[in-house]
């Protein structure tokens, strides 16, 4: 993966910063504005090309993402919601699972 500059790296911590303070004050989810703000400067000319890999999404992107959705569940609604969500979680791992194997990558990285 290339190196990302200073500059670049700061200027994404800045947006960050401000998709939070605009999350908050549109009452949204942070990673709600998060995806908002992707979509939105996808469409912006000149962007910067951001290598990305499966692996920076897995280890770098997705963590925080479920860490903060673990902070604001409501546990109550989860409890309600856990029959349904392990009904197709379970299912949906082993068919994705299943499929990777299938298709020849058979637990390599990023073939």
């Amino acid at each position: 993966m290339d190196e990302l500059s200073i500059p670049t790296l700061g200027l994404i911590l800045l947006t960050a910063s401000l998709v939070a303070i605009v999350s908050r004050r549109l009452r949204l989810p942070y990673s709600v504005g998060l995806v908002a703000a992707g979509i939105a400067l996808s469409f912006v000319p000149g962007g910067a090309e951001l290598p990305l890999s499966r692996d920076l999404i897995f280890t770098v992107f997705l963590p925080p993402l479920i860490f903060q959705a673990a902070l604001e569940i409501e546990w109550r609604h989860f409890r309600i919601d856990l029959p349904v969500t392990a009904l197709l979680a379970f299912p949906g791992v082993a068919i994705g699972n299943n499929d990777h194997e299938s298709s020849g990558n058979g637990g390599c990285k990023d073939s």
